[in-house]
């Protein structure tokens, strides 16, 4: 254990949540892999299952009985990681993805570079695909601008690049760099920053809930940093989305720029996002398989409030899709 880690009378070093929705093999895989990575923390686990119909939360009991284990309905994955939190006594937090594996690197020298920089209050370390490939997990916030630029494919057109969401290139991953905000799948963030500004938005039933997370962080005077110290492997697939996702996906923006920024900002982003899918719809129609062009006129009437999104936080009882979908 490095010597950064400190004594805190006791207090665990770090806790652990992991959210749970079906999957037993790689929920497991994952809590094997982390507490393999942990020698030398006092750690504390947290699972959170969220509604599993397959026996999951039973393998976990059975194979980890030291780990707390809360049963919920099918809640979605910003409630159940809120829900882990609140039983949480860690100095840092870690929101653990249950396909997730960590591939090198230790939490000990995680925690170690968070203690030796204090203004850090979240991070989260090299993430690869499965086969080996690297997964940009060092995003910026939306903005009206970057919108607009991918809605009329300014990538692609020289005297536009800036209005691009630029990934860093794959060198930047090698080294600690700022973020906006990081993908969540695997999130760490200390206990004074989670206090300063609370926990996840639970309307962000899906996507955005992390951006929105980092971006509170960050507007409390904390810095978000990308720590290259660990790789993980995240068992995620990275194919084409479905037709409820990629509305969601554009609907988790709208309200992220709707809980933000000013009126007039947040009707920018909406109306470039709308412009996107009203374009790529109409591209889609007769060029491609009907199912895409359908998939964006259902994203544009998301958009434009005349469908509702896919997934949303419910007012009582169950949430109006089924959670625990890939991230």
């Amino acid at each position: 254990m490095s010597g950064a880690i400190q004594d805190h009378a006791g207090r665990p070093d770090l806790s652990v949540v992991v959210v749970t929705h079906n999957g037993p093999r790689l929920a497991l895989q994952t809590l094997r892999s982390a507490r393999q990575a942990s020698d030398g923390l006092r750690v504390e686990w947290i699972v959170v299952d969220s509604g599993s119909c397959d026996r999951t939360p039973q393998a976990v009991a059975r194979s980890f009985p030291d780990v707390l284990l809360i049963r919920e309905r099918n809640i979605g994955f910003a409630a159940g990681s809120n829900r882990g939190l609140q039983e949480a006594s860690g100095r840092y937090l870690l929101l653990l993805n249950p396909d997730v594996e960590i591939a090198s690197g230790t939490l000990a020298e995680v925690l170690a570079t968070l203690d030796a920089q204090p203004r850090i209050g979240a991070a989260s370390v090299t993430q690869r695909a499965p086969d080996g490939s690297l997964l940009h997990s060092i995003r910026r916030f939306p903005s009206a601008t970057r919108a607009l630029g991918e809605a009329i494919a300014a990538p692609r057109w020289t005297p536009f690049r800036r209005w691009r969401e630029e990934e860093p290139r794959a060198a930047a991953y090698q080294a600690q760099h700022p973020a906006d905000w990081l993908v969540g799948a695997f999130h760490i963030v200390r206990a004074q920053a989670l206090a300063d500004v609370g926990p996840l938005d639970e309307r962000f039933f899906l996507y955005s809930e992390e951006a929105d997370w980092c971006y509170r962080i960050a507007r409390a005077g904390w810095q978000v940093q990308h720590l290259p110290q660990m790789t993980v492997i995240h068992h995620t697939d990275q194919g084409v989305l479905g037709a409820d996702l990629w509305a969601q996906l554009s609907w988790a923006k709208v309200l992220f720029a709707r809980k933000h920024f000013g009126r007039l900002r947040a009707w920018a982003v909406r109306a470039a996002l709308a412009l996107r899918h009203a374009l790529r719809a109409a591209h889609a129609h007769g060029r491609g398989p009907a199912a895409r062009a359908a998939a964006e006129r259902h994203a544009l009437a998301v958009v434009l409030g005349l469908a509702p999104p896919p997934f949303a936080t419910p007012q009582a009882g169950a949430p109006t899709r089924r959670a625990g979908l890939p991230r």
